[in-house]
């Protein structure tokens, strides 16, 4: 196994073990729920990215576990409120129905307070993550910020909500639809990046640069889900975004143009990583993002 699956492996393990424990009451409904929108499996992407950013500076990838989980915990809610009726209206995700076809929308979205606020306490509390012991206590105040700073007003639910504003309008442009996907994808990508450099002992002006780094991963990434969008082999409802009339990237260019700007900002995140680090394993994760095909 690579250094990359074994760190993946690490977190899998530890990320369904919490499921497991915290949220065991079978007799509840919302339980059930959270078990269900945490189990649905996906890419990873973002907890591999906190992990492998520690892993870089040659520290143990176990100090970003709580970092890693706390991301992918705020993920998987955003998914659950987007996919929503009253959001995006999306049936499936992941290749099963979405949380609220699953159970119902008023569970669904209690489901989705609750793993927000849990994310947090994922961060802060060794009794109910004992992996968040592995840091101390101002660093893990600082991952508290550079994640709240990432899902809240300023980032992903104000990304979200100018993603409603544009959706079946004209007159944008490129600057419109990337100050988007800079907070709806990218904030996130980059809390990712920068809590992990917090748990190495990154200094500040480094983690500034990681966040930087994971925002432009997300623009990337963004891209090629955007010209994805048609393929079922992404487990969401194909051609989505287009019969809602959403700004994407798909709206504005060619998809070989797409390809490359997802390139572009590909290159620029790795032109911002610092050159005391070792980047292979974190160059090969972005690749394969370029790459992917789902």
């Amino acid at each position: 196994m690579s250094r990359a699956e074994i760190i993946k492996e690490l977190f899998s393990t530890t990320f369904a073990n919490l499921v497991q424990r915290q949220w065991c009451d079978e007799k509840s409904r919302l339980h059930q729920a959270i078990k269900y929108c945490l189990t649905g499996g996906g890419k990873r992407v973002r907890a591999s990215l906190s992990m492998l950013v520690c892993d870089a500076y040659g520290k143990n990838a176990r100090l970003a576990l709580s970092a890693a989980t706390a991301v992918e915990m705020v993920h998987a809610y955003s998914l659950a409120h987007d996919d929503l009726p009253c959001m995006d209206d999306d049936d499936m995700r992941r290749g099963r129905p979405s949380l609220h076809k699953a159970f119902d929308e008023c569970t669904a979205l209690l489901a989705g307070d609750a793993i927000l606020t849990d994310a947090i306490r994922v961060l802060v509390d060794d009794g109910f993550f004992p992996d968040a012991g592995f840091v101390c206590s101002s660093d893990r105040s600082r991952m508290v910020c550079e994640l709240v700073l990432a899902a809240g007003g300023q980032g992903m639910v104000y990304g979200q909500d100018q993603d409603i504003f544009w959706t079946g309008k004209s007159n944008f442009t490129l600057q419109d639809l990337e100050s988007i996907h800079r907070s709806k994808t990218g904030a996130l990508m980059g809390a990712a990046a920068s809590m992990g450099a917090i748990a190495a002992g990154a200094t500040q002006s480094e983690v500034l640069q990681w966040r930087e780094f994971g925002i432009l991963i997300g623009l990337a990434f963004q891209a090629m889900d955007d010209v994805l969008d048609d393929s079922p082999a992404t487990g969401k409802t194909a051609n989505k975004d287009r019969e809602q009339s959403k700004l994407t990237y798909m709206t504005l260019f060619a998809r070989e143009q797409v390809r490359e700007i997802a390139r572009r900002h590909t290159v620029d995140a790795v032109n911002l990583i610092p050159g005391n680090v070792r980047s292979d394993d974190l160059i090969e994760l972005i690749d394969s993002l370029l790459s992917r095909r789902r």
